[in-house]
């Protein structure tokens, strides 16, 4: 994750940037229907003629460069800078619906988007500053595989920890005539997304900043990112195939509609239900007595990066008694947990078999990593399982053991004993 400490030293280069002007890209091209979908709504088997696609019907946007400096994993967060506590700054960190801000393409500072964590019953916490990041590069991702399938192509992406390269195979025939352009290029740009997400917490663990002099280690792999950042794909994939991408515009609106829609379908619960249940898992996923950037205070990571994904739900690290027996309350009228599966076929198809996405190492070199580490030196998705493993070792040597799991062993502390939810 990308800590709200960020902020301080972040801002004034992006107050220059906005005051001049600058802006994200806009677009105003409508994308053809599916003629399958007017088929199905009809009842129609006929084959009819297709239209021919046209490639330059398909919106032209800039990839996503912004990351959003949100949000590290607890409430009431204070910071340092080296040893010095920086006076005035607390950040509460907790979000409810009604606080969510306005959705601006590959923005989110000084902007309004006012992120934050949100608490649902079904997902555990989400970061809405990874929702937007992770919908707004699977757009981006999905207009290119539109316009260029079924051709192979090699795709550069914006560096971040490496040079991003993304290399697509020719699809084998019938594909995109049987699923369509639009569900296949979605699809395929959901795994891509997801690879490149996984990348970024593996980099920020291992020393990687997106803001200089920042260290971000502390929020690799927080509990909550993982399963944000599928939540940010499916709800971008859902605009697409809704065909709400016609203008910069009307995708930013889709999102303001879609982001709220989507925490209430995952159960959602008020600001001060959220706080209780951050509070309640302090010193077990968090510590409460660390500062921004400090490693120890995310005690807890998750390193599962396995389809489908889980959110941790904080009644599940929080040993038996009134505390948990409350936490369960506040959400006995929900459905069941709701994991989110990542595409990896198309069809018959593995999406692995079709894509790979290279990470070629060039300005920033990483210390001890598990791999050849150098400039020139290339990675790719296949070796995620590899590295994941070398961080769960060294996370069971700083963090403890148990520190990738969500129940209530390695608790550092325990719950805090006074606890008790707010009435609702």
């Amino acid at each position: 994750m990308h800590p709200q400490s960020g902020h301080w030293g972040y801002l004034l280069s992006c107050s220059l940037v906005i005051l001049s002007g600058a802006c994200g890209s806009t677009w105003n091209t409508k994308q053809t229907l599916d003629p399958r979908l007017v088929a199905r709504a009809l009842n129609d088997s006929a084959d009819l003629p297709r239209e021919a696609f046209k490639p330059e019907a398909v919106p032209t946007i800039k990839p996503p460069t912004g990351i959003r400096p949100c949000c590290a994993f607890g409430m009431d967060l204070q910071a340092k800078l080296g040893e010095a506590p920086v006076p005035g700054y607390k950040n509460d960190n907790i979000l409810g619906i009604p606080d969510l801000g306005k959705h601006t393409y590959d923005k989110g500072l000084l902007v309004g988007e006012n992120n934050g964590l949100v608490y649902t019953c079904r997902g555990g916490f989400i970061d809405t500053a990874h929702i937007r990041d992770n919908a707004d590069r699977t757009l981006y991702l999905a207009m290119e595989f539109a316009r260029r399938l079924p051709a192979g192509f090699t795709l550069e992406m914006p560096e971040e920890g490496a040079l991003r390269q993304i290399v697509v195979k020719p699809l084998p025939e019938g594909v995109l005539e049987r699923y369509g352009r639009w569900t296949v290029a979605t699809q395929l740009a959901e795994w891509v997304n997801f690879q490149f997400s996984v990348w970024h917490e593996i980099s920020t663990w291992y020393g990687w900043q997106s803001i200089k002099g920042i260290s971000e280690r502390l929020s690799a792999f927080s509990p909550e990112d993982l399963y944000s950042n599928v939540v940010g794909e499916r709800i971008a994939a859902g605009i697409i195939l809704n065909h709400e991408t016609d203008s910069s515009t009307g995708y930013d609106r889709a999102m303001d509609a879609w982001i709220p829609e989507t925490l209430r379908r995952l159960g959602a619960v008020s600001h001060a239900d959220g706080r209780a249940a951050m509070k309640a898992i302090d010193g077990i996923y968090w510590d409460s007595h660390q500062r921004v950037p400090d490693m120890k205070l995310v005690l807890r990571r998750n390193l599962n990066i396995n389809s489908p994904l889980k959110g941790w739900l904080v009644e599940n690290a929080v040993p038996k008694g009134p505390i948990r027996d409350e936490l369960k309350r506040m959400c006995e009228k929900q459905p069941a947990p709701l994991p989110l599966a990542v595409p990896e076929r198309i069809g018959d198809h593995k999406i692995d078999e079709l894509v790979t996405i290279q990470f070629e190492f060039a300005g920033w070199i990483p210390e001890s990593f598990p791999l050849p580490a150098k400039k020139g030196a290339v990675i790719t998705q296949a070796d995620f399982p590899a590295i994941i493993k070398d961080i769960h070792q060294r996370g069971d040597k700083e963090l403890g053991p148990g520190f990738d799991q969500q129940g209530p062993s390695g608790a550092a502390n325990g719950p805090v004993a006074w606890l008790r939810l707010p009435p609702r």
